[in-house]
């Protein structure tokens, strides 16, 4: 498992240095093999394809972040918590910013790409929500996931374009963001709310048209099981059967 590790790692390294010096769009696999001085069936057994280098860099990320957060854990209101939370993240890939450049301008060459980037990218927004001790679930929980993903997007180009020290611009767009983001989350809650009542009103009603379950055919007339001993029923005199 270490190991394996290890060879993820310097193949992200291999690709980041790359990308620190070209168009992430026209590296090839094959000049990722030879950054990371590995064999390209080698690299085929570790890696998917590029998609699959970025969504190993985002879980590096999600754990360094997280191993930081236990190191030094963030204070204050909702808002702030995750405000910390997210300016940790990006500090952390500060070293990789020249990359980042060239990979946010295009980070997929195709929709399959950019869905399994999208997953990643939910799935780290997760993270941030569980470690600033806000995470919901249901209907609610997947506002919050979302609209905290569209806040990391924006936030994250502006950062990759933002060569001040003190990333003024980054934090104004930051926190902006997530102010806006949690005032249309409170616009929502309450047609979310009634959403999920009329979705529970009408699977209520459908039930109720549908009737209740049938019964078991042994308990239905006309089938009454014979008396135990297998005897038959007498046949009333007078009538016998021939």
């Amino acid at each position: 498992m270490a190991e394996r590790q290890q060879s993820e790692t310097e193949i992200v390294n291999a690709a980041l240095r790359l990308a620190a010096t070209r168009s992430w769009g026209d590296i090839r696999m094959s000049d990722i093999a030879a950054e990371a001085v590995i064999s390209l069936a080698d690299l085929a057994g570790i890696i998917g394809g590029k998609t699959d280098i970025l969504r190993l860099y985002g879980r590096q990320l999600d754990a360094r972040m997280l191993r930081s957060l236990d190191e030094e854990p963030v204070t204050g209101s909702p808002h702030d918590r995750v405000f910390d939370i997210m300016m940790r993240r990006l500090e952390l890939m500060d070293a990789d910013k020249a990359a980042i450049r060239s990979i946010v301008a295009a980070p997929a060459s195709s929709a399959a790409g950019y869905l399994t980037l999208a997953g990643s990218l939910l799935q780290s927004q997760d993270w941030i929500l569980s470690a600033a001790g806000i995470e919901d679930s249901g209907l609610r929980g997947a506002m919050k996931t979302s609209g905290l993903a569209y806040v990391y997007v924006k936030t994250l180009r502006t950062w990759a374009n933002d060569d001040d020290a003190g990333l003024a611009r980054t934090m104004a767009q930051l926190d902006r963001s997530l102010r806006d983001g949690a005032d249309w989350i409170k616009r929502l809650e309450t047609p979310a709310a009634l959403a999920t009542a009329l979705g529970s009103l009408a699977r209520g009603f459908m039930k109720a048209r549908r009737g209740p379950p049938p019964s078991s055919p042994d308990a239905t007339p006309g089938n009454t099981p014979p008396p135990s001993g297998g005897d038959t029923p007498s046949t009333p005199s007078g009538n016998s059967t021939t």
